[in-house]
């Protein structure tokens, strides 16, 4: 563990599958938990999300920082518009 230079923390609804990504890519599994959140059920008892911190080293921490750079220098529009314009193709 002493090569861990950067945590990760899932607590929403597809914190499970963002784990299992980061796994899939040599990090550590550090810690789960649960955590409560401010929704309540029909009896008023809060509702729980499991937890997940994960850990990366030095590595894969650099390959994390290129892959949000990538993702924010992303044009979405164009993207949707691509997305959409293929999806009509394929309805002729």
């Amino acid at each position: 563990m002493n090569d861990i230079v950067f945590t990760l923390e899932f607590s929403d609804l597809d914190a499970n599958a963002h784990a299992n990504e980061k796994l899939a890519e040599g990090w550590k599994l550090l810690h789960v938990g649960t955590i409560n959140t401010a929704d309540v059920d029909e009896n008023g008892n809060p509702f729980l999300y499991t937890i997940y911190v994960v850990g990366a080293n030095q590595e894969q921490y650099d390959n994390y920082l290129q892959e949000e750079a990538t993702l924010k220098n992303i044009d979405w529009n164009k993207e949707i518009e691509n997305i959409l314009l293929d999806n009509s193709s394929h309805d002729e």
